[in-house]
C-alpha cells in the first residue's frame, strides 16, 4: 500500500521478505514487505532526490520498475507523468512501499549529483589559541616514600612544570585504564588536553613522549542544509592541510529545513535517520581530508561545527519539533560540547565536537560565524550582511548593535520548486545574457561544465529573469507579455501556464528544451521579495537608510556565483554602487575555522550572539507591507 514519506508509517510486524534488484548498480537487497521504497533504496546505498520531502509535489524522485510487481499509479503520479511513462513503469519513490520482488532502475537525474560547492572565503587572522594542546612532563615513579596515586603525580607534574591546573575528574575511563602502564613504561610522557576554560577540561590521552611527534589535528565544519564543507587544520601551527565538501546526505529527505523537520516529526525513526545521514557525510569528509593530508582520523582531537539551528539539532539528534511550531523556540541556543563518538563521528576516541552559539530558531551558528568573521567589531561603520542559500539570513550592524532575521526565501535560489530547476551542477544553466548583433537580439546561455543544458540553477534563474525584464518579455508585476511578435516562437504553454523557451529541444541534453514558466517567475518573486523585505525591516529597526550603509557583505555561494547586476535588476539587491558590495565566500566556514584555532574567538562568538537582536517576521505588519512593495520588479 502506498504511503507518504512525510507521514508516520505503520509499525511493521514480522512479514514476508521481498527481493529488490537495483539497476544500473547491480545491487540486490532483501527488505520486509511494506518497507518504504525510499528507505529500501537508502539501505542499499542508493540515494534518491526528494526536494519536497516526499510529499509527491516535486515529481523528481523518479524510478522505473523493469520487472516484478509494478504498483498502481497514485493521483500524484498521474498528475506528474504521462500515460506512456506510467505504462513503462515509471513511478515516484516517495509514493510507494515495497510490495514484492522487483527490478528497479534508478536514473542519474533522480540521484543527488556532484554540485558546485563553495569552499573558499575571505578570512581574517587570529592568534593561535586552540582548545587542544599537548604537554610533555616528567612524572616521578611511585615509591614507599611517595604514595601519591598515578593521577595525583601526573596532576602535580602538570602544575609544577607547565602551570596547568586541572581537576582529577578530567580523566576519561580509557585514559585511567592505560595510565599505569604508560607511567611505568616511561617517566617522560605526553599529555593531550582539551580545555575551553577552567570548567571544561578533559585529558584526551597520555602516551610516551616518543609519540609526541604525532600531529594534533582539528576540523572545522560548515553543516549547511544543502552542502557540508570540512577543513582539516594543524592545531600546533594553525595551517590548513586539506578541505573537502559533499552534498548533505539529508537532501534525500527534503531540500529545505521544513521538509526535514516534517520528516523528523512524522516518522518513528525520522530523527535518527537524519542524524545518521549527516554524520555519514561528515565521516566521508573526515576520511577524504585525512587521505589528502596523509593523516589519521585518530589524530583529529576536536571538531568545531556551525550550521543553522535546525541542522545542529539534527546533527546532535535533538528533537527539532519546537523549532517547527510557534513560538519557534529551539531546545538550545548555547554552545554545545559533546564527545564525538556519541554521535558516531570517527575521530580520536576521546575527541570532542563543539558548536558555536545560535541566536534563535532560524538564526543559527552559521550566521554568528559570519558576524564573527566580518562584523566582529561592534563599533564599526553601518554594514548589512546577507547570507543567501537554501535559507536567507540578514544581519544589520549599527552603533554597536546588531539586528538579524531570516527570510522565508525557499529553495528557489538553489533550483528548488522551479519547473526545470536543479542545483549548480553539470549541465545547469548558470548564466544568461542578452546579446545584440546588428539588428538581431538573442539570448546566450552558459552551462556548468560546458555541456548541453539539462536544467537551470539559481544564478541562471536570476540572470534569465533579468534578461526577460530587459527585453520586455516580463513586466514589473512578473507577468509574461505574449504580445511580442519577435518572441512569439519562444512563448509556449506548459502545464496550462505561460512559459518562455530559453533553449530549444534539439539544443538540450534530454531533447525536451529548457523553459521558464510563469510559476517559476512567481517563485523567484516570493524568494527575492522576502529577502529584500526582511532587509528593509532590519534597516528600519536600526534607524538606517541605504545611503548610510558603508558596505553590503554578501556571503555564501550566492555572491560568488550570481551576477550582482542581475540581482539588482530583479530588485533582490539595492541599487548601490558595485564598490559597496563585498563578496566574502564561505564566511560561515571561515568563522568555524577561527573558533577551531582560538578559544578566545569562541568567547567572542558568545558575546556577539548575545548582542544580536532577533526581529521576528511572522505576523510583523512592517514585513508584510515591505513584501508587497518589493515582490514586484523595479
Amino acid at each position: 500500500m502506498s504511503n507518504f514519506l512525510g507521514q508516520e508509517f505503520w509499525e511493521q510486524e514480522e512479514q514476508a521478505m521481498a527481493s529488490l534488484r537495483i539497476e544500473p548498480d547491480s545491487l540486490e537487497i532483501e527488505v520486509p514487505d511494506g518497507t518504504p521504497l525510499v528507505r529500501a533504496l537508502w539501505q542499499a546505498g542508493v540515494s534518491v532526490e526528494a526536494p519536497c520531502g516526499g510529499f509527491g509535489v516535486c515529481g523528481k524522485c523518479l524510478v522505473r520498475f523493469l520487472k516484478g510487481h509494478v504498483p498502481e499509479p497514485t493521483a500524484e503520479e498521474i498528475r506528474h507523468l504521462s500515460a506512456a511513462e506510467l505504462q513503462d513503469g515509471w513511478r515516484l519513490t516517495c509514493r510507494h512501499k515495497v510490495e514484492g520482488n522487483a527490478v528497479i532502475f534508478v536514473p542519474e537525474e533522480s540521484r543527488p549529483a556532484i554540485a558546485q560547492i563553495l569552499t573558499t572565503a575571505v578570512e581574517r587572522e587570529t592568534e593561535l589559541q586552540p582548545a587542544v594542546k599537548r604537554f610533555v612532563v616528567t612524572v616521578p615513579q611511585p615509591s614507599v616514600t611517595d604514595e601519591r596515586s598515578d593521577v595525583q603525580r601526573l596532576l602535580d607534574a602538570l602544575k609544577h612544570q607547565h602551570g596547568l591546573v586541572i581537576p582529577a575528574s578530567s580523566f576519561p575511563l580509557s585514559v585511567l585504564r592505560s595510565l599505569p602502564s604508560t607511567l611505568r613504561q616511561s617517566q617522560k610522557v605526553a599529555v593531550t588536553v582539551h580545555s575551553v576554560d577552567s570548567q571544561q577540561v578533559s585529558v584526551l590521552d597520555i602516551s610516551p613522549s616518543s609519540e609526541a611527534k604525532r600531529p594534533l589535528l582539528g576540523m572545522a565544519f560548515d553543516v549547511g542544509t544543502t552542502t557540508i564543507v570540512g577543513y582539516l587544520i594543524n592545531l600546533e601551527t594553525g595551517q590548513e592541510l586539506a578541505y573537502a565538501a559533499r552534498l548533505n546526505p539529508q537532501v534525500q529527505f527534503g531540500d529545505d529545513v521544513i521538509s526535514r523537520l516534517c520528516f523528523a516529526m512524522g516518522n518513528p525513526n525520522g530523527l535518527r535517520q537524519l542524524q545518521q545521514a549527516v554524520v555519514k557525510g561528515m565521516n566521508e569528509i573526515i576520511a577524504e581530508c585525512c587521505q589528502i593530508a596523509n593523516a589519521s582520523p585518530s589524530d583529529i582531537c576536536e571538531l568545531v561545527c556551525v550550521g543553522n539551528t535546525s541542522m545542529l539539532h539534527l546533527l546532535l539528534g535533538v528533537n527539532p519539533e519546537p523549532i517547527a511550531l510557534a513560538p519557534y523556540v529551539p531546545v538550545f541556543n548555547e554552545p554545545v560540547t559533546v564527545e564525538a563518538w556519541r554521535l558516531g563521528l570517527r575521530i580520536h576516541p576521546n575527541g570532542f565536537l563543539t558548536t558555536l552559539p545560535c541566536v534563535a530558531g532560524y538564526i543559527g551558528a552559521d550566521t554568528v560565524a559570519v558576524v564573527l568573521t566580518h562584523l566582529h567589531e561592534p563599533d564599526g561603520e553601518p554594514v548589512v550582511a546577507l547570507d543567501i542559500g537554501t535559507n536567507g539570513e540578514i544581519v544589520v550592524r549599527n552603533k554597536g548593535r546588531y539586528w538579524c532575521a531570516s527570510a522565508a526565501a525557499g529553495p528557489a535560489f538553489e533550483g528548488g520548486r522551479i519547473y526545470q530547476g536543479m542545483r549548480a551542477e553539470r549541465g545547469a544553466i548558470a548564466q544568461v545574457s542578452v546579446e545584440r548583433t546588428n539588428a538581431k537580439v538573442w539570448l546566450r546561455v552558459q552551462t556548468l561544465g560546458g555541456t548541453l543544458p539539462r536544467g537551470i540553477c539559481g544564478s541562471g534563474l536570476i540572470d534569465a529573469v533579468a534578461a526577460l525584464l530587459e527585453l520586455g518579455i516580463v513586466d514589473e508585476t512578473g507577468r509574461m507579455n505574449d504580445d511580442l511578435p519577435e518572441w512569439q516562437e519562444r512563448l509556449l504553454s506548459v502545464n496550462g501556464q505561460k512559459a518562455f523557451q530559453l533553449v530549444s529541444p534539439e539544443l538540450s541534453e534530454r531533447n525536451e528544451g529548457i523553459v521558464l514558466s510563469q510559476r517559476d517567475i512567481r517563485e523567484l518573486q516570493l524568494a527575492k521579495g522576502s529577502i529584500r523585505a526582511v532587509t528593509e525591516v532590519l534597516l528600519q529597526a536600526a534607524g538606517l537608510k541605504w545611503e548610510e550603509v558603508s558596505q553590503v557583505i554578501v556571503a555564501g555561494a550566492f555572491g560568488v556565483f550570481v551576477n550582482l547586476k542581475s540581482a539588482q535588476r530583479i530588485g533582490l539587491l539595492p541599487p548601490l554602487p558595485m564598490e559597496r558590495f563585498f563578496i566574502v565566500g564561505n564566511a560561515a566556514g571561515a568563522g568555524a575555522k577561527l573558533a577551531l584555532r582560538s578559544v578566545e574567538e569562541r568567547r567572542r562568538a558568545v558575546e556577539l550572539a548575545r548582542k544580536m537582536t532577533h526581529v521576528p517576521m511572522t505576523g510583523n505588519p512592517d514585513y508584510e507591507e515591505a513584501l508587497m512593495e518589493f515582490i514586484g520588479f523595479p
